[in-house]
Formats: structure tokens, sequence, C-alpha cells
């Protein structure tokens, strides 16, 4: 078999074991996306531990770019769902929230993980650096979680899209600042156009898009060109800010405006959930090299890194979302309800992937962490990513028990009014 045909297998087997252990995990009333991220830990250490050769499973990082490129463009369409699918009266009525909760849900785990870092007795950059991986948000992880439990389209969910977007911007912006590799005045210049291209010129001329792409008349012409679009913001993020999602969620945002918009929902959804995003999970898994766990210094620093990385992210979002009551007035701020949304926005903040990964790369390459600390700061993040990702789905699943409760209470009352519709019926 040729390399190509690997890869192919990689694929297959990863969509079939994915698909198993999301069934699998729901049984036990949890988010199936655990199963697939079980499984491709399952797999990511068949490659590690010699069982299987990368050769014939490239499902780790950098195995396959075909492999990686397709996990990318998961969470690529994981993001442009999660956009497509958000209610934008929700995204403006939350905005204070999301930008109150976004600034502290980045510095406090800034300033918590340089202080770590310097008790540990790193450097003040080396410090600042770690500090800075702890930023940003893995929202696509999020996103599919809240979708899975039909909650995204809450105050929380979109308040949640919007903090998680604007942290991965402070976090490219922090990263440059450690290491000193661009003008933070260049970046601006950068989102100030990036967010005039994506969202004024496309907000205004998505209907006149729309319309050139019905009159072409050809089959799925008005879906492909909307993937095009999606993937051609996708393209200048990621050009601008290494940041692909941000342009996937910016085009999600303005279509989520239109009536087409939402009738594609349905097929963009079938792309991503039957093929792109469980393998953006199986990916992620494969992530987690149990060899690792080899390095006491890096375990040193990984339950550090862990323990604020969690702590620091609940409390500083979650703190900023309950100073501003959500909008609501002081009367709403000592309730029960304030507190309980707030900590469902610090939850869903919990989790790292690809963003930590990108900014440790670029710290370690522009200099920021010695050579000789390189090893332990790449084992300790893929262990604060592991426990990051898969914590977050059975906490979110217990932050949101009640609306679950509700909804599985409003579908029962449906099902007992539909029977009761037919049997009226066959009198």
């Amino acid at each position: 078999m040729e390399a190509t045909a690997w890869v192919l297998f990689t694929l297959g087997i990863s969509l079939i074991l994915a698909k198993i252990g999301d069934s699998l995990l729901e049984r036990f009333e949890l988010p199936g996306v655990l199963g697939e991220l079980l499984m491709g830990i399952i797999l990511g250490n068949l490659v590690y531990f010699g069982v299987v050769s990368s050769k014939y499973l490239p499902i780790t990082a950098g195995s396959s770019e075909v492999i990686d490129f397709m996990a990318k463009l998961g969470v690529v369409f994981l993001l442009f769902l999660g956009a497509l699918d958000t209610d934008l009266t929700l995204i403006r009525r939350t905005g204070v929230t999301a930008v109150t909760s976004t600034i502290l849900g980045v510095f406090v785990p800034l300033i918590l993980g340089y202080l770590g870092l310097r008790w540990l007795g790193y450097d003040n950059k080396e410090a600042f650096a770690g500090g800075v991986l702890l930023t940003a948000t893995s929202i696509g992880l999020t996103v599919r979680v809240m979708m899975d439990l039909g909650v995204l389209r809450s105050e929380v969910g979109a308040a949640s899209l919007s903090a998680s977007v604007i942290d991965d911007f402070l976090g490219i912006a922090l990263i440059i600042f450690a290491v000193g590799s661009d003008s933070l005045l260049k970046l601006g210049i950068k989102i100030i156009v990036f967010f005039l291209i994506t969202g004024v010129i496309g907000w205004y001329f998505i209907d006149h898009y729309l319309k050139f792409a019905e009159k072409l008349g050809v089959e799925k012409g008005v879906l492909g060109l909307i993937l095009g679009m999606m993937l051609l913001f996708s393209a200048l993020a990621e050009e601008w800010f290494t940041a692909a999602i941000e342009g996937a969620f910016m085009m999600g945002l303005i279509l989520s405006k239109t009536a087409e918009g939402k009738r594609l929902l349905e097929e963009v959804r079938s792309i991503g959930y039957g093929l792109l995003i469980p393998i953006f999970f199986v990916h992620t898994g494969a992530m987690l090299n149990f060899k690792v766990f080899e390095n006491i210094e890096a375990i040193k620093l990984a339950v550090v890194l862990s323990v604020i990385a969690i702590v620091g992210k609940v409390a500083g979002r979650g703190f900023g979302a309950w100073i501003t009551a959500w909008g609501r007035g002081k009367a709403f701020l000592f309730t029960r309800e304030n507190f309980r949304m707030s900590l469902q926005m610090g939850i869903g903040s919990i989790p790292r992937t690809e963003v930590a990964l990108i900014n440790l790369m670029v710290a370690i390459h522009g200099g920021a962490i010695s050579p000789d600390d390189v090893p332990k700061f790449i084992a300790a993040t893929l262990i604060f990513i592991t426990i990051s990702v898969l914590i977050t789905p059975p906490l979110l699943k217990w932050a949101f028990r009640e609306e679950i409760l509700a909804q599985k209470k409003l579908l029962l009352e449906n099902r007992k009014e539909k029977i009761e519709s037919k049997r009226r019926n066959t009198r």
C-alpha cells in the first residue's frame, strides 16, 4: 500500500472509532466528544509506544500533512457552524459581558501563571511566556459540547463565543509582546483591517453575494459559494494571525442574519459532523503522549499550569461575567441565576488546544523559552491541554443540568401532546 492508502486507512479508522466512542460515552450520559478524544488518545499511543508505525497510522501531529490539515479544517467548520447557529441579538445583548469577562479571563491566568512559574524558579521571560500559554481558550470544544447539549443559543453560549474570539486576539498580541516578533501597532492595524474586510464589507454585501449564487442555478451552488467565501475569510485570518477559525467565525456570524444561512445549516452540519469535526477531535486526543509522564520536572510544571489554567479561567471569566450582571442591573447581581450563568461562562473557558500549542511554538522559536527547558514546556503543555479538554465536557454538562432537564421535560410534554392528539383523531 502506498502512503496515500495509509492516510485513507487512518481517516477511515478514525471516523469509525470516533462515532463508536461517541455512542459509548453517550450511553453513560457523558458528552460524546469525550469518546472521540479517548479514541484519539488510544490511536496516538499505539504510535508513541511503537505498537504501530506512524507510517501506517499517521494520526499524530506532523505524521501526515493531509490529516493535520483536515483536523484544522474540522475546527474551522466547527466555528463556522457555531457562529451560523448563533442568535445575533444575544451577541449584541451580551457584548459588555463578553468583553469584560474576556479581559479578566485573559489577565487573571496570565498573572497567576507568571507568579506560579516564578515560584518554580523560571526567569521573567519564561514565566511570562508560560502565563501567555494559559490565556487563549479553545472555543472549538466548548462550541461542540454546547451544541450537543442544545445550549449554544443561550445567553451564555453567545457570550462564550464572542469572548473566546476576543481572547484569541489578545493571546496573539501577548505572545507577540513576549517574543518581540512583531509590533503591537502592526497587529492592531491588521485586526482593524480584518474586521473592515470581513465585517463591514461582508455584512453589507452578503445579500448580493447570495443572489449571485442563486442565479448560477447549479447543484449546491449556494452552498459551494458560501463555503468558498468562508475559506477565503479563514485564509486571511490564518495569514495574518495564524488563526483561521476567526475568519470562519466571522463568515458564520454574517450568514447567521440571513434566511439562506439558516437554511443551509443542516447541510454544513452534515459535512462537519459526518467527516471533519470527528477527525479534529481524534487528532486532538492523539496529541497526548503518555511518555510525557516520565519527566518529573515536566509533571511539576504541568500540575502548576493545569491548576492555574482551570482556576484562573473560571475565576477570571466567571467574575468578569458576574460583575456585569448580564446587563440586568444591580438587582440581578447577587442572585443565584447570575452566579450560575457566570459559573457556566467560566467553565466554558477551561479547554485549551490548538492556540496554546501555537503560542508555545511561537515562544520557543522566538527565544522566550530556553532550549534546556523546551522539552519540559512541551510535555507540560500537552498534559495541561489534555486535562483541560477531558474535564470540560462533564463539567459543562453539570453546569447546564437545569437547562438539560428543562429540555427533556419539554420534549416529554411534546411527545405526550402528540400521543393525545393521535388518540383524539382516531376516535
